[in-house]
Order: C-alpha cells, then structure tokens, then sequence
C-alpha cells in the first residue's frame, strides 16, 4: 500500500471526536441546501479567510453553494474536507491534504460559525488529526498557517505546539485583492512524540 493509498484509508472517511462528528458531505442539492442553510444568515467578514467567501460575500443561494461545494471536492484530489457537526448541528468546516513525497500532512482551510469561536473545537480537531497522522499513518510533520493579523488563530496554533517557521510576506491574495503576509506553523513527529510524553508523566 502506498502512502497516499494509506491517508486516503486513514483520513477519508466520517470520524468522531470527544465531542465533534467530521462528516464527509458530498456535493448533492440536499448537502448545498444543508450548508446554505447553516452560513445564509451570517456575517461574511468573520469568513474573511474562507474561500467560500467570494468577493466579500458568502454564497447567496443554495445554488450557488453547491457551486463552492463541487469547487472543493476539485481542489481536494489529493486530500479531504470535512463539514464539522456539533449536537447535529453544522458548526464548521476543515480541510487536509497529503504530501506522501515528504510525508507532511498541510492543513489548510477551516472556518466555524461565530458563535461557537472559543469552545476549543479547532484544537479538538486538530489533536484527532495528529493522533491518526502521526501514530497510524507515520507522518513527519503537520504544518498549518494563519494570516499574519488573524490573532486568534496564530495563539491557537502556538498554543497546540505548532512551531512558527517563518513568515511569508503578501503571500495570500484575499477576495478583494488585497495580498496578506502568512504565518507557517509545523509540528514534527518527533515533537509529538515527546509531549506525549509530557503529558504521560
């Protein structure tokens, strides 16, 4: 079995966490409809980052969601996204790809309804991803990033043992056209390893 045949057995499937359901939805009218429903009332600057946001707005149809939803299973040939349920309820979205050539797992983008901002359900996520990435598939690193001024997440990130390799200067050309610097974060297997060991004690 090939590393890309193994993240696709590992990772391209429903999983669970303590609190979370990560659901594979397929581009259907029921699914758009199901998204739309959860996204049409909010406000689209605090999906500013999020590719379902095109030229400042989020989708204005269920039509026009399931458009966004076939654009991802395209982008994601070699990856995974995941709408993120809580209590039966769309709260999120998550997206991972593989790299088998240098084993990097590159988690890429993610979004939740503001009102559920601050529960924890990201580092949630992201503890099942390095669980799975690490101890089953034997990644060697996970990288993630963040714009340079989205503060939230760059503590999350850190706070998760993410290590800040560098920051890429305009890297990141949001809807409106405007180029961002970009934060770059990874966590190696190794560093895994060793709070785990940590947290054993």
């Amino acid at each position: 079995m090939t590393y890309m045949e193994k993240f696709f057995e590992l990772f391209k499937r429903n999983l669970t966490t303590e609190r979370l359901e990560m659901r594979i939805l397929e581009p259907t009218q029921e699914n758009a409809q199901l998204v739309w429903d959860a996204v049409k009332n909010e406000n689209a600057e605090d999906f500013k980052y999020a590719p379902m946001v095109q030229n400042g707005v989020l989708p204005e149809s269920e039509t026009e969601t399931l458009q966004m939803m076939q654009k991802h299973a395209e982008w994601c040939h070699n990856g995974v996204d995941w709408y993120v349920f809580y209590d039966n309820n769309l709260v999120g979205y998550q997206r991972i790809h593989y790299w088998p050539e240098n084993r990097t797992i590159q988690c890429s983008d993610v979004w939740f309804l503001k009102r559920y901002w601050g529960q924890g359900f990201n580092q949630e996520i992201h503890k099942k991803i390095e669980e799975i990435a690490f101890e089953k598939l034997h990644a060697n690193r996970i990288c993630r990033q963040c714009m340079k001024d989205n503060i939230n997440s760059y503590k999350s990130i850190q706070q998760s043992g993410f290590h800040l390799d560098g920051i890429e200067r305009q890297s990141y050309r949001a809807p409106d056209g405007t180029f961002l610097d970009q934060c770059r974060f990874s966590k190696l297997a190794s560093e895994y390893d060793l709070q785990n060991k940590k947290d054993r004690k």
